[in-house]
């Protein structure tokens, strides 16, 4: 099926035939594509409906960029239609397992105990570097500056703010050993 502007510009008047003519020469093939991915969970009406509602309000919103990919817009937005439906209709099914309570996902104390000890560690051997060596890493890592701004400021290229920093990493490693 080509479709051209001429088209796209009917379709977005309500043209009858156009919209008929439309929705009729993409029905089998969307009822086709909704037979293989629902496979009998879902109703391809409503889906089919739903699709072209989205499609006529993406020509109504002037959305359409290739009135020559219609077609392919059309199948992409089945596809979205569709996976929304199963989403959905799997969101109302009972838990597997008869109910049973899922595990607990959360970080166990001793983890976070122990990370937030490390990390103690680290910026209190960031804060026994140079002054230099120690506003690079802050500004880097504690207040997450872009490494383009931090070398803008220093009148250096990114490049020789790389080269900084990986000697101050150096430096900071070194008073771990």
């Amino acid at each position: 099926m080509n479709f051209d502007a001429g088209f796209l510009s009917r379709l977005k008047q309500r043209d009858p035939d156009t919209c008929a003519f439309l929705v009729t020469s993409l029905t089998p093939v969307l009822e086709a594509r909704l037979r293989h991915k629902l496979r009998g969970c879902g109703a391809p009406e409503d889906i089919r409906n739903e699709t072209f509602y989205r499609v006529f309000c993406l020509v109504d919103d002037g959305r359409v960029r290739k009135a020559e990919q219609l077609g392919s817009l059309v199948l992409g937005v089945c596809d979205r239609v569709a996976l929304e439906t199963r989403r959905k209709a799997r969101a109302t099914e009972p838990l597997p397992g008869g109910g049973l309570e899922p595990p607990d996902r959360q970080t166990h104390l001793d983890k976070l105990l122990m990370h937030n000890e490390r990390r103690a560690q680290v910026w209190h051997k960031v804060m026994n570097l140079s002054e230099a060596d120690r506003r690079l890493i802050v500004e880097l890592y504690r207040e997450e500056r872009s490494r383009r701004e931090a070398a803008r400021d220093r009148g250096i290229t990114a490049n020789g703010l790389n080269i900084r920093l990986c000697r101050a990493l150096k430096r900071l490693r070194a008073q771990f050993c």
